[in-house]
């Protein structure tokens, strides 16, 4: 598999989401995206952007570690 590097700077809740709906134009059938950041950097906003430019409702993304941290 071909990797490509994405790179963008955001600074607010909304571009991150922008980057997310851009990036889902990129991304193939099967493609796989490896996020990393410490927590807060917004690595769930930026999948729901992604889920928004695929089609699936934004609120259907859930951050895993909020959901962890609050068992």
């Amino acid at each position: 598999m071909k990797s490509v590097p994405f790179e963008a700077v955001a600074r607010s809740v909304e571009e991150t989401r922008e980057v997310g709906r851009e990036l889902s134009l990129l991304l193939v059938p099967g493609a796989l995206v490896r996020l990393t950041g410490p927590l807060g950097a917004g690595k769930t906003e930026l999948v729901r952007g992604l889920a928004e430019g695929l089609g699936v409702p934004p609120d259907e993304v859930a951050s895993p570690t909020f959901a962890l941290v609050h068992e």
